[in-house]
């Protein structure tokens, strides 16, 4: 976060606002964070034609593998340490997208298939989200972008269904959390990719995502926008 202060009694506003957001940074290190206008994307490679045209900084969430003894467990802690270091956005976009899904019966799957399509998005959606919500600036708009399944086509979709159950109560935790900041929180999910149409509805998604993060977007309270995936 940057602030900037012409006049004493800015600047003791300024002191205070800081010690009641941040407690356990001085004000010499909040005034000193930078912030960037453009957005911020955090998403895996999946997610790059979303990050292609929505622009702005991107920041790779990291591919790992987890395994029972979750050894990849301090690979994500670091990443998540690390990435929270960075200048805050007054828009953030987390989009923690799987490569090529395919439905799955929950019959037919193993533990390690499980791990795999719901334990390790989950685990880099918490990291992801969390991460996000901290580089978000003081009344800025994080948005988390989701794949969710119809209702009525979500056979062999349990897993990724869980996962966007997670991530919506992670989305309304944090902006319960965030809320002294102004942070909203947004959530959207799309069946897109799940129905084997990736490119067909980006627009929609997109169009949806930049919503959301314009001025005009400002007067939207944290919010769940659920797409229909039908192109238009």
């Amino acid at each position: 976060m940057r602030v900037r202060c012409s006049e004493l009694a800015a600047l003791d506003a300024v002191r205070l606002r800081v010690l009641t957001v941040m407690p356990s940074a001085g004000l010499d290190e909040a005034i000193r964070r930078p912030m960037s206008e453009s957005p911020l994307v955090i998403g895996t490679r999946a997610a790059s034609g979303l990050v292609a045209q929505l622009g702005g900084e991107t920041c790779e969430v990291p591919a790992v593998a987890l395994d029972s003894a979750w050894s990849a467990g301090p690979a994500i802690e670091e990443w998540r340490a690390a990435t929270i270091e960075g200048p805050r956005a007054s828009g953030v976009v987390v989009a923690v997208w799987p490569e090529s899904p395919r439905p799955v019966a929950l019959a037919d799957q193993d533990l390690s298939q499980w791990v795999s399509a719901m334990e390790v998005p989950f685990a880099l959606w918490f990291a992801a989200l969390g991460a996000g919500a901290e580089r978000c600036a003081d009344g800025g708009q994080l948005v988390a972008v989701v794949d969710r399944a119809d209702p009525k086509d979500a056979a062999g979709w349990g897993a990724e269904t869980a996962v966007a159950d997670a991530v919506t109560v992670m989305s309304r935790s944090l902006a319960e959390i965030h809320r002294h900041r102004s942070v909203r929180v947004h959530l959207v999910t799309s069946p897109a990719r799940l129905a084997g149409s990736p490119n067909g509805t980006m627009h929609e998604l997109v169009g949806a995502v930049a919503l959301l993060l314009s001025n005009r977007g400002r007067a939207i309270t944290s919010t769940v926008l659920h797409l229909s995936g039908v192109p238009r």
